[in-house]
């Protein structure tokens, strides 16, 4: 025994044998899990899977292939167990933080203005009116002993964190497990999946979250995300990157819409087929529209998504990409109107030649302008495209606020290049000139919708 330790100690601490004894196995590390003292020891159970090996014999070959896969079903099944409820815990927390970010939002300002107003207005017989609680009240503490939930929650994920930042590798078989990977992986799907939810979107109401109040979340969110870099070694700003630039394309990887996807649509189908119905207008003033409707008759307040700090919040949550896109939609509904326009054009070919013939004639153009078909159809159509060129052009203002303050350096190189183009197409100056909320002489994206909707143009 003395010549023979390395052999004896591997042998007396081999636990290769829960190889046999899996169920039994899987319950004591939901046990583990379930416990949150014991939350840190649970690395334990990945790695024991790296000892099955050593449950194969030369004699028995052909139970090295089942072997085999059992423990690597073993190990990934724990590490994804770990994952989730890293996750989850997370996820609580996050939400926890979305509501006390909430309560500092100035919609909230008019319940303590009414309180103030009361109190003034109150007689001292009146009985007392209790006070709501304020925002920063539930960070007082009366003693160190009551732990509230919050911080059971931050317990939990330290420990929890812990033991998935023990080892950065697992080794099992001829495989590496990378535990900090899989807690990577959740994150990224849940915050992808939570960034859609927080939106509120309705479908069938046609409700939606505003921008600033979905921006203000998204902080919240991301503030609890970062602080887990305090607790394990992963790169969360890889998530951010992934899944933000996701959010700016019509879909994700998952193929489910976005947010950049659902607030055009909204704008769009909802907000302007309100305004070409006459419910609401456009304010040159205000920079925004406007509702023409009694208070309550409308499902949402105009001024509430189109002024100018919403707009630049949909900017900054769905970036440049996101605001391409939405552009190249409503310039696609644009050209569309436009087509629509030529037909009716073209139907009034030989009345509109005679008026253009005879304008010095008012008594002939008032028989000619009776004989025009579908005149308000016209005014209908021009109507839409004035809307939406006034909506892009609130969207492209605030996109380039957001850009000037963002990367104002960037911004500058490229109001160079619009101002000075260099000699040859200057197409693609325009583009990126228009990509960063830019005006142009020539709208690169609405040369490209008439350009697709050519084959199918009328001419006089």
């Amino acid at each position: 025994m003395v010549d023979y330790l390395d052999e004896m100690v591997v042998e007396t601490s081999d636990l290769s044998i829960f190889c046999f004894y899996s169920k039994i196995f899987e319950e004591q590390f939901h046990m583990c899990l379930e416990f949150p003292a014991q939350n840190r020891y649970i690395v334990a159970f990945p790695l024991i899977c790296g000892h099955f090996i050593n449950c194969t014999h030369e004699l028995c070959p052909e139970e090295r292939h089942h072997i085999r896969d059992r423990s690597l079903a073993v190990v990934s099944l724990f590490l994804d167990e770990m994952s989730k409820e890293a996750k989850n815990i997370i996820t609580t927390i996050c939400d926890e933080q979305c509501i006390l970010s909430d309560k500092l939002l100035p919609k909230h300002c008019a319940q303590q203005l009414a309180l103030t107003v009361s109190k003034k207005k109150r007689d001292k017989k009146n009985k007392i009116i209790q006070e709501p609680d304020k925002p920063g009240t539930e960070s007082y503490r009366k003693t160190r002993e009551d732990l509230t939930t919050m911080d059971k929650l931050h317990m939990a994920l330290t420990e929890l964190c812990f033991a998935i930042n023990y080892c950065s590798t697992i080794h099992v078989w001829e495989y590496v497990f990378a535990p900090r990977e899989y807690l990577t992986q959740h994150l990224e799907a849940r915050f992808n999946k939570s960034l859609v939810g927080m939106m509120m979107y309705n479908p069938e109401t046609n409700e939606i979250a505003k921008p600033s109040e979905l921006l203000t979340s998204v902080q919240a969110y991301m503030s609890v995300l970062q602080s887990v870099e305090n607790y394990v070694h992963i790169d969360i700003t890889r998530v951010f990157n992934n899944v933000l630039l996701q959010q700016t394309q019509s879909q994700d990887s998952h193929g489910e819409k976005t947010i950049a996807a659902l607030y055009a649509n909204w704008y769009l189908e909802v907000l302007l087929w309100r305004v070409t119905a006459g419910h609401i207008i456009y304010s040159d003033n205000q920079r925004s529209f406007v509702s023409l409707t009694v208070d309550g008759q409308l499902p949402f307040n105009p001024e509430e998504y189109t002024d100018v700090n919403e707009l630049q919040a949909l900017a900054e949550l769905i970036g440049p990409y996101g605001m391409k896109c939405m552009n190249e939609n409503l310039v696609w509904h644009i050209a569309s109107q436009l087509q629509e326009v030529k037909k009716l054009v073209v139907g009034n070919k030989e009345v509109l030649q005679q008026l253009r013939s005879n304008f010095d004639k008012p008594e002939h153009m008032r028989e000619l302008f009776r004989r025009l078909q579908q005149v308000d159809n016209v005014l209908q159509r021009m109507t839409i495209i004035g809307v939406i060129l006034c909506f892009r052009k609130l969207a492209q203002n605030a996109l380039k606020d957001v850009l000037s303050d963002r990367i104002p350096f960037v911004l500058s190189c490229i109001e160079d290049f619009r101002l000075h183009p260099p000699t040859g197409d200057t197409m693609v100056v325009n583009e990126m000139a228009s990509a960063a909320g830019l005006s142009c002489k020539i709208d690169p994206a609405l040369v490209s919708a008439l350009r697709a909707h050519k084959s199918g143009a009328y001419c006089l």
